[in-house]
């Protein structure tokens, strides 16, 4: 109910857009809202509650595993210790890493399908439990072991175990097929081919208790686990590598972690080894051709003193050979090193696709050659380790191949200056053992021959002991071979659950239980088109509210408006009578109001009625005028005749007052003229010169009249009577109206179409705590007119 200055304040206040008054509005609204949804909100709120409880009943824990790395980084500090520069300095193995690669290295699939494969993590076993299923990885009963032939990609399935302790036995269903056997035994699944092996908490297994396994692929399984790893380095100024899984499982969890510690430690020292591997084989291939060419120069020695009978040299040549053996010894040494630049030169020309580390270790003599050496080798280990996680056209792998490109071309230049300079120092040590060769030939033949032969096995003899004692140098550094990384902390778990979180998951419940009725009301007021509320009006139009009128209980009863009625819907119409002798202040003598809608059903019939009815409880002289001449009611529902109007004006005799009835239940100043019957050119009999000189001697004996027109939304009749009218009252019926027909008033407004018009919202009825006003539903008519002129509508229109 609108109280009298709320009207006032309706008429006098224009529409303010200020952002304190919208937010005044909106939390009153909101307020209003919530205490008429209470009811819900708190049923909402226990189904909700409940929901998030069981919901966490039957979520699984999720425990958290810890773990820290520590790995050896160039650009940051290391207590690797001095065996990895030892190492280092034989130039066979590269310790140094970057962790940025190491930590690619730990979320890399290659790793993780390792640890899947190595646990067997793609089969899981589980227990039936009270609310869900429970898995059991430790504890099982048995193992369905995944034979490596069938292992690399299983089918997902799931199989029903039962198990009989005391006999061994188990039965399966597989395919529609029960399937018994003994426990051991080997069996074709559609998961692939497996083996039953008992496990030891077999024995103290309840028999025929159910055991769920479920196979699921490697693929799936190894992206599962990736998921549920966190690598990260924490800081940025030390190569620590942080280390944090999630699983079922504390143990389990722990486990997994460690195993995927100790498999990237296994594939660091694994890289390793492959450099010096590659060395060893070098080496090796080497032996063997200087093995054999030392042996055929011996035999050749053999030979030579048994068929010259030479059993030793004279005492000349002795002298001769010591004073040349320094010489011979640079120059032997000179050939070894060409010979072995030789082949490192062969190797890189081959070694086009970079597909093997330098051995680094056989030109110790040149820093600046090792040093680029191992520059090549860094990019090589870090290539490979790149290839397990990307493929070979990746852009990052494409630019290490170019790197490794040019440093290869580097390489072979740098070769080619050793091979100079070895080159350049050989020619001056011939010159330097020029004389000792002259010396040479003035030895009897048989002894220059000898020391020919001599001087080729001391060349052969020290390039296979030098190349020995590469490949011991070699073989050590494998086996002190160490991780370019150690475990810090191994993992641990707290064995406090991190997930789920029931506080968190309770408020979750709880916050939807209390959005979910505001969502569905303000969906259900997102859709609803309907005027529900008086900011859809005053969103859109200009034109104030006068007065909000109530839902008629009485609906058989058109008057609700009588004397000593103290009603709130009475009190309303009272309300509005002074608003609108406050609008009319001012004007001398009768005033016509004329009432219209957008379409029929709104309650303009009841709308005239009773203002008609409080006016003249005012001591106002009324006339009522059923000018609905196509689906007049008012006539109808005060009982009165249907002669009237159209019959005054079609005789062209009649005096209208003969027309005028008055109503048994209302003043005796309240006088109502019907419409009369219904003519087939409405707006035609209006516009006729009669019906001005009507109004002209009807406004000179009432106070007030009352015209009830048509909807002026479907036909023009009220823009035809406005030419009579002081103000128009244009109804709107709550949750009735269409918000797009508030755009006709905002038409009629800035067009001037009809004089003084103000808004009625009617057939509100008032819920408590109800959204907005609460409106309700009230009164209506219908139309269904003939003769061409029809609305189209057939609503029946309360009050």
């Amino acid at each position: 109910m609108q109280s009298n200055q709320s009207a006032q304040y309706n008429i006098n206040t224009p529409i303010q857009d200020g952002e304190q008054q919208e937010d005044a509005v909106i939390i009153q609204k909101f307020i209003s809202m919530a205490l008429g949804l209470w009811p819900w909100l708190l049923l909402s709120a226990i189904v909700c509650l409940a929901m998030a409880f069981l919901y966490y009943k039957s979520s699984t824990p999720m425990y958290k595993a810890n773990a820290s790395v520590l790995v050896q980084d160039d650009k940051k500090g290391s207590d690797m210790g001095a065996n990895v520069d030892i190492l280092q300095g034989l130039g066979l193995l590269l310790g140094k890493s970057n962790v940025d690669n190491e930590l690619e290295i730990f979320k890399s699939r290659t790793l993780m399908e390792q640890v899947v494969k190595e646990l067997q993590l793609n089969v899981k076993y589980f227990i039936s439990g009270k609310v869900k299923k429970k898995e059991i990885f430790f504890y099982r009963p048995i193992t369905l072991k995944l034979l490596e032939e069938s292992y690399t990609s299983p089918k997902a399935a799931t199989f029903e175990f039962k198990l009989d302790p005391e006999k061994n036995t188990f039965s399966i269903e597989d395919n529609d097929e029960i399937i018994k056997g003994k426990i051991g035994d080997t069996l074709q699944l559609k998961a692939g081919k497996v083996a039953v092996l008992p496990e030891k908490s077999l024995a103290t297994w309840v028999k025929d208790e159910s055991l769920t396994i479920n196979v699921n692929t490697l693929d799936m399984t190894t992206r599962t686990y990736m998921g549920a790893l966190d690598a990260s380095i924490p800081n940025k100024l030390v190569s620590v590598i942080d280390l944090a899984f999630n699983e079922t499982s504390p143990e389990k969890s722990e486990l997994i972690l460690n195993t995927l510690i100790k498999a990237y430690l296994k594939a660091s020292v694994d890289d390793k080894s492959r450099m010096a591997d590659s060395t060893v084989k070098f080496i090796d291939e080497r032996l063997v051709l200087v093995f054999k060419e030392l042996s055929d120069i011996e035999g050749s020695i053999e030979k030579f003193k048994t068929a010259n009978k030479l059993t030793d040299v004279s005492e000349q040549t002795k002298i001769l050979l010591e004073n040349s053996s320094e010489y011979l010894k640079l120059q032997n040494e000179q050939e070894v090193e060409l010979s072995i630049v030789n082949e490192l030169e062969k190797f890189l020309k081959d070694n086009i696709t970079n597909a093997r580390a330098v051995p680094a270790s056989l030109v110790m003599q040149d820093p600046n050659f090792i040093q680029l050496v191992q520059q090549y080798n860094k990019l090589q280990l870090e290539r490979e380790r790149m290839l397990m996680t990307q493929t070979a056209a990746h852009p990052a792998v494409l630019t290490l191949d170019k790197q490794l490109n040019n440093l290869r071309l580097e390489l072979l230049s740098s070769i080619g200056s050793i091979k100079r300079g070895i080159e350049t120092g050989m020619r001056e040590l011939k010159k330097k053992t020029s004389r000792f060769e002259t010396m040479v030939r003035e030895v009897p033949s048989k002894e220059r021959t000898f020391l020919d032969y001599s001087r080729q096995q001391a060349i052969k003899q020290e390039l296979y002991l030098f190349l020995l004692k590469k490949r011991e140098e070699t073989a050590i550094s494998k086996s002190s071979t160490i991780a370019t990384a150690r475990i810090i902390d191994e993992a641990k778990s707290s064995g406090v659950p991190f997930a789920p979180k029931k506080t968190a998951i309770l408020l979750v419940g709880l916050v939807l239980g209390i959005a979910i009725p505001f969502g569905v009301v303000y969906v259900k007021s997102f859709f609803n088109n309907r005027v529900s509320s008086l900011s859809d009006i005053s969103n859109l139009t200009r034109v104030p509210v006068l007065a909000e009128i109530g839902h008629n209980e009485n609906e058989d009863n058109i008057l609700a408006v009588t004397l000593n009625d103290r009603t709130v819907i009475s009190e309303q119409f009272r309300s509005l009578r002074t608003n609108i002798n406050f609008l009319l202040a001012g004007s001398d003598g009768c005033k016509t109001i004329l009432i219209t809608s957008s379409m029929s059903g709104e309650g303009k019939s009841f709308l005239s009625v009773n203002l008609a009815s409080a006016l003249a409880l005012a001591g106002k002289k009324v006339a009522l005028l059923e000018f609905d001449l196509r689906r007049p009611k008012i006539s109808e529902k005060l009982n009165l005749m249907r002669n009237g109007f159209t019959n005054y004006i079609v005789s062209g005799r009649d005096d209208w007052k003969h027309f005028m009835q008055k109503p048994d239940i209302a003043q005796a100043n309240f006088d109502v003229l019907s419409s009369g019957p219904i003519p087939p050119n409405p707006a035609e009999l209006l516009m006729l010169p009669r019906t001005i000189t009507f109004f002209n001697e009807l406004k000179s004996s009432y106070d007030f009249i009352i015209i009830d027109t048509a909807p002026v939304g479907l036909v023009t009749d009220a823009q035809i009577l406005s030419a009579y009218a002081d103000i128009t009252l244009f109804v709107v019926r709550h949750q009735y109206t269409h918000k797009n027909q508030i755009k006709l008033v905002e038409q009629l407004h800035s067009k001037r179409a009809l004089p003084g018009i103000n808004i009625i919202v009617n057939d509100i009825k008032l819920k408590k705590g109800g959204y907005g006003y609460g409106y309700g539903y009230g009164y209506g008519y219908g139309y269904g007119y003939g003769y061409g002129y029809g609305y189209g509508y057939d609503e029946k229109e309360k009050g």
